[in-house]
């Protein structure tokens, strides 16, 4: 079955549902693509599936969001949008599964910290690259500093080097590793696993989980005000993000010595 733009497949088969998005060469996430991943993961085979495997085509998962629409005639909808996307994952009843493969960058490492398990090929890579644009990922500022502890989250964020599949796993991003040969196995496994399990257990179980997790949602509210209010408000703001856009090297305000 495939929904919205065709840009999001949904596949049901058992109790398994998988959701897949290909907008190559990247799967970068744009307005279209969020609504339709969100439409997807409110959509009846996904919302009565247990598990759910959440994958990128041709063997990618995302370089994130588009840069140009964090540009300030954008960046209000596209943060809607993308808040929207997430909650609409966060409320999925049965456990959601990452299959995550090439880049997950950006804000596709956010929505990969939003699924309940993770599983990744040896050769993905992970990175919040934003301070390099001169912005910062307002969710991953909220979850990574309490699911990874501060220093992690620190060294994530305010760095923004690309790190391996094997420091993401020591990080906690994701939950195990697999060989890029072996990883449609492994996750066939899990999946095939979950899937013998009963739904109603399951669904209870990660209510619990959820009970004892912080809402991200207040805290990602003040995160988004001091990104709109306070960083969006600087002179030169999107001096980064268009720098980016035009290929050429961002020149930052000159600060005293």
């Amino acid at each position: 079955m495939s929904r919205g733009s065709g840009a999001v497949r949904v596949d049901r088969t058992g109790p398994r549902a998988t959701v897949e998005w290909d907008r190559p060469p990247a799967h970068v996430f744009d307005l279209a693509l969020l609504q339709d991943l969100t439409d997807a993961l409110r959509s009846e085979p996904v919302r009565t599936a247990h598990p759910v495997v959440l994958k990128g085509a041709r063997h990618r998962w995302s370089a994130g969001l588009a840069v140009e629409d964090h540009l300030s005639e954008r960046i209000r909808p596209m943060l809607r949008a993308f808040r929207e996307l997430l909650q609409a994952l966060w409320e999925v009843p049965g456990p959601t599964l990452a299959q995550v493969e090439g880049p997950c960058l950006g804000g596709g490492l956010e929505l990969l910290a939003a699924c309940d398990l993770a599983i990744a090929a040896a050769s993905a890579t992970f990175a919040q690259p934003e301070v390099r644009l001169g912005v910062f990922p307002p969710l991953a500022a909220v979850l990574d500093a309490g699911s990874l502890g501060p220093k992690r989250a620190s060294d994530l964020l305010f760095v923004g080097e690309t790190i391996s599949a094997a420091r993401a796993e020591s990080f906690g991003l994701v939950s195990r590793v697999a060989e890029d040969d072996r990883l449609e196995k492994e996750v066939e496994r899990v999946a095939g696993q979950l899937g013998q399990f009963r739904a109603e257990t399951l669904i209870l179980l990660k209510k619990v989980l959820r009970e004892n997790q912080v809402p991200p949602w207040p805290a990602l509210d003040r995160a988004e005000r001091v990104y709109l209010d306070e960083l969006m408000t600087l002179p030169n703001a999107e001096e980064g993000l268009r720098a980016f856009l035009e290929k050429r090297e961002p020149v930052w305000p000159s600060r005293g010595r």
